[in-house]
């Protein structure tokens, strides 16, 4: 997967070590390192709270591209508060989130 987002290679490693599933909806993140379009499997970088700038581990995560271009550019918490088609469709809930995005709504 290509880095876009100047993300250190050390934090890359760390966050994909830690990240195999989505972090929103669960599904088995893959790499598709020389397709064109977004299976919505891929593994994509996700800035939780849409701030590019801050590139830490609390802040990195890996989702799908599925919920990845659902959430776009909205907050993390009304994205999770929102009628989106693909909470349904995913069945997106407090217990399929990952422990990184429950550590970053109880700040």
């Amino acid at each position: 997967m290509a880095n876009d987002w100047n993300i250190p290679p050390w934090l890359e490693k760390k966050v994909k070590d830690r990240d195999k599933y989505c972090v929103y909806c669960n599904i088995l993140l893959k790499e598709y390192p020389h397709t064109k379009g977004n299976p919505r499997d891929k593994a994509t970088f996700e800035h939780i709270d849409n701030n590019e700038k801050n590139i830490s581990e609390e802040n990195i995560a890996m989702c799908c591209s599925s919920c990845n271009s659902s959430k776009g550019p909205q907050k993390l918490q009304d994205w999770l508060k929102s009628e989106s088609p693909t909470f349904k469709k995913k069945k997106i809930t407090e217990e399929t989130i990952a422990p990184i995005i429950k550590k970053y709504l109880g700040r």
